[in-house]
């Protein structure tokens, strides 16, 4: 992605957040990764089927780290 690309999506991803969130005290590393991540699908600078593969990489790590532990 361009810069530009980057910028326009940070600047679009200023979306209200839904009040739960708000009523945090401090939202969460993985609250704001969801939020980012929703902005970057729907500006079409990740593919769902790029974020299958992640998440299935993701899944079989943490069984290979469960398995050794």
């Amino acid at each position: 992605a361009t810069s530009t690309a980057v910028e326009r999506v940070f600047s679009q991803g200023r979306q209200p957040a839904p009040s739960t969130l708000h009523s945090k005290p401090l939202v969460s590393v993985i609250d704001r990764a969801f939020l980012c991540l929703g902005s970057w699908l729907r500006c079409d600078l990740v593919a769902p089927e790029d974020l299958a593969g992640i998440t299935k990489s993701l899944k079989k790590r943490k069984h290979e780290d469960e398995s050794v532990g």
